[in-house]
């Protein structure tokens, strides 16, 4: 079990996690729902593969020896979506004031953004579970929401 300063104590980082996601984004100002699924695998050495199977068919890799589109953001979404996914507040703190909360037999995060950047493309984020993030539900300032429901976890990333 690793653990990040008094924030984190008890907290469960496994070093990959893979498993299934659900995204579904309401974009307020047109009015409309956007729905995705697909599959993940992220490993704190070897970086993060989303895979998004519906509607489309498209991959997403990032790691660390990657040449990434979009710079220092992009590499910064790296480090908030692995931090996100293995409950990494290390990496998390570095751009967010991260609260957590102990209910039941599970954890809540509340994250709200420090860094000028990334305040850009979210104002907060809410993440839910028990022993892995069960729901992610993400703000942008435009008052955008995405919703990513997580399942089949396992602490394993055969497919990176």
């Amino acid at each position: 079990m690793l653990a990040v300063g008094s924030i984190a104590q008890d907290i469960y980082v496994p070093e990959a996690l893979s498993g299934k996601f659900t995204q579904t984004r309401e974009i307020k100002d047109a009015g409309i729902t956007l729905k995705s699924e697909g599959v993940f695998s992220i490993h704190k050495a070897k970086g993060i593969k989303w895979t998004v199977e519906k509607p489309f068919q498209q991959t997403i890799v990032i790691n660390p020896e990657a040449v990434v589109e979009g710079g220092e953001v992009a590499k910064q979404m790296a480090s908030i979506m692995g931090g996100l996914l293995i409950q990494d507040l290390d990496a998390l703190q570095k751009f967010f004031v991260v609260k957590r909360t102990i209910k039941g037999n599970g954890f809540e995060i509340n994250l709200k953004t420090t860094d000028e950047t990334i305040a850009k493309i979210f104002s907060e984020i809410y993440i839910k579970g028990r022993k892995y993030v069960d729901i992610a539900i993400l703000y942008n300032p435009q008052g955008d929401k995405t919703t990513i429901n997580f399942s089949n976890l396992r602490e394993s990333a055969e497919d990176f």
